[in-house]
């Protein structure tokens, strides 16, 4: 079918060209056979290529900054125009570089938040998350299995995380990779680093006078999110929750007015124009991929992530940090 459909390009091509050969006042070469086949080919190799060389090697280096405003329900006075900057799955290991994290961290630093918060997924296990194609999920994690000692990539994760900087601080909390990894590890490496990680635990701080509690939630996966004792002893009118799964929200048993900030699903890494992501970590396929999403007085913003995983790819879904700014409604 494929060679029948070059050869009728090939006619058709001739019967144009000759016709302008007859008509038009300018010369007009003839394509002939030979030189179709070489143009086909050429092109056809470089589709090739680019078709390898962009979703490996252009799109997951160039992170882009996402502004978001959201209008929360009985925002105290003092949080207004209140911004976070949100980074997650920053995934150090063979196919992530030091670089590539330490650079969108200073993109964030640019930004001048007044929070800085990470979600989750600090190093990268090479552990099949699809049961869907469990065949394919084993293949796909044997060509790319992780060579390096993670220990190494934990600390040079660490060590770029500790140049964060935002006004009234930074936040973290643990994600599925880091706890099949040593969650207890993880939490110290990212400490060591200055940042305060809260797993299934809340603090308080105070802007302009008003506490606001932080509140970072286990992972729904390895952790197990205990929302009720992540809340423990917080009563104030407005939350911001810090949570690596997004599956959680489905049935948010919390009420009051919340921000929650997620991440793991990586937006997909391949989202198919009009389709959208053929592959995505959770019980609920597409539904919280990548975005805003709001119920009542709860919202939630789910970020496509800093790094990846395998395959290491990824197309029309490029690496994100989120700068969200508060307003009320």
């Amino acid at each position: 079918m494929g060679l029948r459909l070059a050869r009728d390009l090939l006619h058709y091509m001739r019967d144009i060209q000759h016709v302008k050969a007859k008509y038009c006042l300018i010369h007009v070469s003839i394509v002939t056979r030979r030189k179709f086949l070489k143009r086909l080919l050429w092109s056809s190799a470089a589709l090739g290529v680019g078709g390898v060389v962009y979703p490996r090697y252009i799109e997951p280096r160039f992170t882009h900054v996402r502004r978001l405003t959201v209008a929360i329900q009985g925002l105290p006075r003092a949080f207004q125009g209140l911004t976070i900057a949100h980074l997650t799955d920053l995934h150090r290991s063979d196919a992530v570089s030091a670089n590539h994290i330490a650079e969108s961290i200073a993109m964030a630093n640019a930004l001048s938040p007044d929070l800085m918060v990470f979600t989750g997924d600090y190093v990268t296990v090479s552990r099949p998350i699809s049961n869907r194609y469990p065949r394919l999920a084993r293949l796909i994690q044997t060509l790319f299995k992780e060579s390096s000692p993670q220990a190494e990539m934990l600390h040079d994760c660490a060590r770029c995380m500790s140049q964060a900087r935002a006004k009234h601080g930074v936040f973290a909390c643990l994600g599925n990779h880091d706890n099949w990894y040593d969650g207890d590890a993880v939490a110290r490496a990212i400490e060591s680093a200055g940042i305060t990680v809260l797993r299934n635990a809340n603090t308080v701080i105070r802007i302009n006078g008003e506490p606001l509690a932080i509140v970072g939630i286990g992972d729904y996966w390895t952790e197990g999110a205990d929302i009720w004792r992540a809340f423990q002893g917080v009563d104030a009118p407005f939350s911001l929750a810090l949570m690596h799964n997004p599956d959680s929200f489905e049935d948010w048993p919390r009420p009051g007015s919340h921000l929650i900030l997620a991440g793991h699903t990586h937006g997909g890494q391949i989202v198919v124009p009009f389709l959208g992501p053929p592959v995505v970590p959770s019980r609920f396929g597409q539904k919280y991929a990548h975005g805003l999403f709001a119920r009542g007085d709860i919202h939630m913003f789910v970020n496509r992530g800093v790094g990846l995983i395998a395959p290491p790819v990824r197309f029309n879904c490029p690496p994100e940090i989120a700068l969200l700014k508060l307003q009320k409604a």
